[in-house]
């Protein structure tokens, strides 16, 4: 019995993993036990910012293994208040709760809104589609795609469904009901699709208006994946709640929710908690990881990687304009729409040692360690070549 059969016979099949035996990974790679090399242009679904065996990340686990595995809530031990203090310092908020994912990080935000809203009669949750923060029931229901919804009926009332990058729409939903609005500066598994100006300026000013919360979900742009720290920084604005995860753990699981003044004192002693949030060890890998992201030079270097791989997409989408219909995305986060093959390109890429994931159907999806340089994108675009000749022979 081979790998893939035992885990059929004790995993649940909920994925279709790629057919790789892998070993190990390093820098921009990872290998299978045959010793065949695939870049990595997944990253674990954009986890490992730094790629793998980063020196700075694997320095802090092994100091941290040294200390402790684990303390639970009923300890503060320095990494986590360190790592706390630069997610102040970097989000411009106030107060940090940590938790061992995303979902969880929503999850946490909207009990925070729900008890805000109960003090000052709002109930309303605006929510976009095509999103996506969660599968957890309470994330479940502001992420707003009838695949992931549609067998988990009924989920949270009060929340109202706007269409994705419509002002005129968004403005009609709301009123001084309204709660709290969610958004994603990009939508991933919504197709890297960007929240449009327009649309981010009546959230905004909508909040001038109603006094609603605004909540930034930036669970995949956050930690330096755009080429600033979170995405709401490139546009000049600050929301008032955060949820943040993926790169920030640097490889483990950590997530965060970070809270303005007003929403700091929210929650009281035992309205929430979490057994593993804030885990020594994964706030010792996240701590290395934002420390080297927030190194002077490290994001402009994201940027001007991000602004070339994704010139060499356009590029490559010119050689192709029957099959590809867009290139989207900011930075490392960049997607390329490529219609009803984009599940066998998927295959395939893997098949050539290019790994990319599929979001929204049809969208080609990269998300490379932020560490990814000029040569390794022309070696994608290269594999990426490769794979459309096979696909469309």
């Amino acid at each position: 019995m081979d790998l893939f059969e035992k885990a059929r016979s004790y995993l649940l099949s909920i994925y279709k993993p790629f057919p790789i035996d892998v070993d190990h990974g390093k820098g921009l790679y990872l290998y299978d036990k045959n010793g065949k090399a695939y870049l990595d242009f997944l990253s674990g679904i954009a986890v490992n910012a730094l790629g793998y065996q980063h020196p700075a990340v694997q320095q802090a686990l092994l100091k941290q293994i040294n200390r402790n595995l684990h303390l639970s809530n009923y300890f503060i031990q320095d990494v986590q208040v360190e790592l706390a203090e630069q997610l102040v310092e970097l989000s411009g908020l106030s107060k940090v709760f940590f938790t061992n994912s995303g979902t969880e990080a929503i999850e946490g935000i909207l009990k925070v809104a729900k008890k805000w809203g109960n003090q000052n009669n709002k109930s309303e949750i605006i929510a976009f589609e095509g999103s996506f923060h969660g599968r957890s029931l309470g994330a479940l229901s502001i992420t707003i795609q009838a695949k992931y919804q549609k067998s988990f009926f009924p989920l949270l009332p009060n929340i109202k469904t706007v269409p994705a990058n419509d002002p005129e729409a968004f403005n009609k939903a709301v009123n001084e009901h309204t709660l709290a609005v969610f958004y994603e500066g990009i939508m991933g598994e919504g197709g890297v699709r960007p929240i449009s100006e327009s649309l981010l300026k009546a959230i905004y000013q909508g909040r001038d208006k109603f006094g609603y919360l605004i909540v930034a979900d930036e669970i995949q742009t956050g930690v330096g994946r755009t080429g600033a720290f979170y995405y709401y920084q490139k546009r000049g604005v600050l929301p008032d709640a955060i949820a943040t995860a993926k790169g920030l753990g640097g490889g483990l699981p950590l997530g965060a929710f970070v809270l303005n003044d007003k929403l700091s004192t929210v929650l009281q002693r035992g309205e929430h908690g979490t057994t593993y949030g804030g885990n020594p060890l994964a706030c010792a890998s996240g701590l290395a990881t934002v420390n080297v992201v927030k190194e002077s030079g490290f994001l402009s270097q994201v940027q001007k990687t991000g602004v070339y791989f994704k010139d060499q997409l356009q590029a490559f989408a010119g050689q192709y304009p029957d099959i590809v219909k867009e290139v989207r995305g900011e930075g490392l986060m960049l997607g390329l729409e490529v219609g009803d093959k984009a599940s066998d390109l998927m295959a395939e890429g893997c098949n050539q040692g290019l790994l990319f994931n599929v979001a929204g159907g049809n969208t080609l999806r990269f998300v490379p360690p932020l560490i990814v340089t000029e040569s390794a994108v022309d070696e994608a675009i290269d594999k990426l070549h490769k794979t459309f000749a096979r696909i469309f022979k």
